[in-house]
């Protein structure tokens, strides 16, 4: 959401971003106002995964009490931070609910920034909907299904390309992340890897530096926190950062892999790169689908890792139809609206509201 906070911070506006304190160094060093609510929910998940990887962890009989504890929390602590910001408008993700229950209670006008398939009411209520019907009674909010599709909706910022996902009565579309300049293109094919901040535990990193081996090409794997152990198992192809900077490195690649995160995607499709999808959990099964589905890319399982499922892979989204697919996909990110001009179209829609 950064791209928008900043084109409304450069239109004259302040921006205070509020969430788990986890994220107080992360959004300070971009520039924002922080105020933490909640718990320091990122430090729970460096815990061991509760799930196995390549099963969603809302399968079978799901266990939702993490994302009550933290809801509620954030939600009793926003109340006392939206009164003393005492925002205009409030902008949230698909997946906060904490905040946005607060910013509704007070009355306050919310808008939604999609960042993940379009959670419909419906698709709520098939994932944790009767918890957050729970929570929303007690909160003195009005507690239908009908309830949780018209958080879902209110000013819904639109932020795939339209052939990824259509949403009807989106209140606008934008191109995130903006595309920046980045380094030039590369002569020849060079492979970007990230698994996100999750996956960097037990054998999986191996068993993806190992398939790595049989890629003859230049690759980037960011490897977060075991960057220094993993990097000393490396073949000379494989430069092991500690993260990525998508922004940064995506122009100077030709293909993706990843866990099939939305921004890790999104990033991809910017530049029109093909991306493999190693998906485990939450939406990414769907993301990965779309993008196979669009000829962009495929889908790789963590079960085909080691019988040289991924090198394959790789070696697919490098041929002419992949790339295709991926640069129809960035032109018509570069047809939809930029982070200011939705940011000029908030203000003026909340303005006239008043």
């Amino acid at each position: 959401m950064s791209g928008l906070l900043r084109a409304l911070q450069d239109q004259g506006h302040d921006v205070v971003v509020v969430s788990s304190p986890a994220f107080r160094a992360f959004v300070e060093r971009r520039g924002f106002p922080f105020r933490g609510a909640g718990p320091p929910w990122l430090a729970a998940h460096r815990a061991p995964l509760p799930f196995t990887v390549g099963e969603s962890p809302t399968g079978g009989h799901p266990d939702y009490s993490f994302a009550e504890n933290t809801i509620g929390a954030t939600f009793h602590a926003a109340n006392t931070v939206l009164k003393e910001v005492s925002p205009d408008l409030v902008l949230r993700e698909p997946t906060e609910f904490g905040v946005s229950f607060a910013a509704e209670l007070a009355g306050l006008p919310v808008s939604t920034v999609g960042i993940g398939f379009f959670r419909s009411g419906d698709r709520l209520m098939s994932d944790g909907g009767q918890l957050l019907l729970r929570l929303r009674a007690a909160a003195g909010l009005p507690a239908t299904p009908a309830d949780l599709d018209a958080l879902s909706r209110s000013r819904y910022v639109h932020t795939t390309p339209p052939s990824f996902e259509r949403v009807p009565g989106a209140w606008a579309t934008m191109r995130a992340p903006d595309r920046g300049p980045g380094p030039a293109p590369p002569p020849g094919p060079r492979l970007l890897v990230t698994l996100g901040t999750l996956l960097n535990q037990g054998d999986l990193l191996e068993r993806v530096l190992a398939e790595l081996t049989h890629v003859r090409m230049p690759c980037l794997l960011a490897a977060g926190d075991r960057a220094g152990e993993i990097a000393g198992k490396a073949p000379p192809h494989v430069e092991v950062h500690p993260f990525a900077d998508l922004g940064t490195l995506a122009a100077g690649c030709t293909a993706l892999v990843c866990h099939g995160g939305f921004g890790s995607l999104m990033h991809a499709l910017g530049y029109g790169l093909p991306a493999v999808v190693v998906p485990y959990n939450a939406d990414q099964e769907w993301n990965a689908a779309r993008v196979a589905g669009l000829g962009a890319g495929c889908r790789v399982g963590w079960d085909e890792l080691g019988d040289g499922g991924l090198a394959t892979a790789i070696r697919h989204v490098h041929s002419p139809p992949p790339r295709r697919a991926a640069r129809r996909l960035a032109a018509e990110l570069d047809g939809m609206a930029s982070a200011a001009e939705v940011a000029r179209l908030l203000i003026a829609d909340v303005a006239a509201g008043r």
